[in-house]
């Protein structure tokens, strides 16, 4: 069994200069213009959201070491006079994000010749930045921290993607260099004082989640800092989750420099499986999973100890992580201890969807593990493939499990066209058991939020005069009325 790692992001040095500007611009144009519908706009959505954007609903229901303050600017040789100064780097960043934003509000009219004359202007500016500051790395962290730097939110959100952009730049010309000569003392102070911005707020979380989970800068020097985290993870100051990947990131950085064995990981793992902080416990999972000798007595012991929190949490990183079909065996080992998985599934739906659907298949031919199979057809049903609409319309039909068959409604309301949405909902309130349960009719009221959000009007017409005739929970009458009041012209009909 063997963890298959994420490939690096390109490590480029400057060259970020000339190719992540588009990306400030995608990312501007993504907040700015979030309903947007041109092809342009779409793309610069898919950028800036990093592949976590979410428009449906998919699922039935069921401390110290703040950076010092930045140094004076550092003066070119030759530069003029202070009467002539160039601008400083806060003015450049500035300049960066009135571009950023400009380029973006063309693409969004569809500008292109523009915008792309604009993104020209934005990557010789940032070249220019990073040429002039030696230290623009720990002048853009020093921004970033400075808890007044977005006064206006709009122009604070166009600025944090800046300077997450010189960072990475700068991180990762640091890292050439280090590689080159053997030589970390310029970037490791600069990752260190990363580490200690992060906890500052959730912006910071972000950027710095984003500059190092699955990077090569957390070294050795790092370890205290990465451990402070999982410290404060533990006593709910920290996001457990971002402890997670960072300390993941640090072993699995410790092992390919040559620093720890995978020997030494897993003994320490086996060590860490009793700790008291889960953060611990996911990563020694983690790492246990990886060593084909000692999966199966992680796996063991999550059973053993019902850990579900752990379990959760392991049963998505095999599922990102592991090869498919081994991280399938995971999550199938792991399912009498968690209720659901279906975020895992999706993760490995979107990785091997033909896996998916033949397990599905062989699980709805021995009518076993209903479950898994709800989880199963929504880990398939997302992925845009012909197979997913084959085992989708499959479970609709033939799935003798409610819940299964309300899973496949939902990702049909998300997926096709809003006819066929509302077939799989009247299909399903044809069946009794869906139909006189309000557990089940919760769902479908649920499930008419994604009719909802693609404008399908007279098949909620339709649904909601029959499903206000069913024996409705007051909490989903409530919504059914609200969502009528929302979406028909004139409000719910009576």
């Amino acid at each position: 069994m063997t963890i298959h790692p994420h490939p690096r992001r390109p490590q480029p040095g400057l060259r970020l200069a000339a190719t992540g500007v588009a990306l400030l611009a995608a990312a501007i144009a993504a907040w700015m213009y979030p309903r947007s519908s041109p092809p342009a706009a779409a793309a610069a959505r898919a950028l800036a959201s990093d592949g976590q954007e979410a428009a449906a609903v998919v699922a039935a229901p069921v401390g110290d070491g703040a950076p010092a303050p930045a140094p004076d600017r550092i003066e070119a040789a030759g530069e003029p006079a202070a009467a002539t100064a160039l601008p400083t780097f806060e003015e450049l960043v500035d300049r960066l994000v009135a571009i950023g934003r400009r380029t973006a509000a063309l693409v969004q009219e569809d500008e292109l010749e523009g915008a792309q004359t604009s993104d020209t202007e934005a990557r010789a500016l940032l070249g220019t930045l990073l040429a002039r500051f030696a230290d623009a790395g720990e002048r853009a962290l020093a921004l970033l921290a400075d808890p007044d730097h977005t006064g206006d939110p709009e122009r604070g959100q166009a600025r944090t993607f800046v300077l997450q952009l010189v960072l990475a730049a700068e991180l990762a010309r640091r890292h050439e260099v280090a590689t080159v000569n053997a030589d970390h003392s310029r970037i490791e102070p600069l990752v260190g004082a990363l580490l200690g911005v992060l906890p500052q707020a959730e912006r910071t979380i972000e950027v710095g989640l984003h500059l190092l989970d699955r990077q090569p800068y957390l070294r050795a020097a790092h370890e205290p800092a990465v451990l402070e985290l999982v410290q404060a993870a533990s006593q709910g100051t920290f996001p457990r989750p971002a402890a997670v990947r960072l300390l993941s990131t640090l072993w699995d950085n410790l092992r390919q420099a040559g620093v720890r064995t995978s020997e030494e990981l897993s003994q320490l793992a086996m060590l860490l499986l009793g700790d008291a902080d889960p953060t611990r416990r996911i990563v020694a999972c983690r790492q246990l999973l990886a060593d084909p000798r000692l999966a199966a007595m992680a796996l063991a012991w999550l059973r053993e100890h019902a850990d579900r929190p752990v379990a959760a949490e392991v049963a998505t990183l095999a599922a990102s992580e592991l090869e498919p079909a081994t991280a399938l065996r995971v999550l199938r080992e792991l399912a009498p201890i968690l209720d659901r998985a279906t975020s895992a599934y999706l993760v490995l739906g979107a990785r091997a969807p033909e896996l998916v659907a033949d397990a599905y298949r062989e699980l709805l031919a021995a009518n076993t593990q209903p479950d898994v199979r709800t989880d199963l057809v929504a880990g398939i049903g997302f992925t845009g493939t012909p197979t997913a609409r084959q085992i989708v319309e499959l479970a609709l039909a033939n799935d003798p499990a409610p819940a299964v068959r309300i899973q496949a409604g939902f990702v049909l309301t998300a997926t096709a066209d809003a006819d066929a949405g509302e077939q799989a909902l009247q299909q399903l309130l044809d069946d009794p058991r869906v139909a006189h349960d309000p557990s089940h009719l919760g769902a479908i009221v649920i499930a008419l939020h994604n009719l909802e959000a693609g404008g399908a009007t007279n098949q909620i017409d339709r649904l909601g005069r029959r499903l206000r005739t069913l024996p409705l929970g007051e909490s989903s009458r409530q919504s059914l009325e609200a969502l009528l009041a929302r979406s028909l012209p004139g409000g719910a009909p009576r």
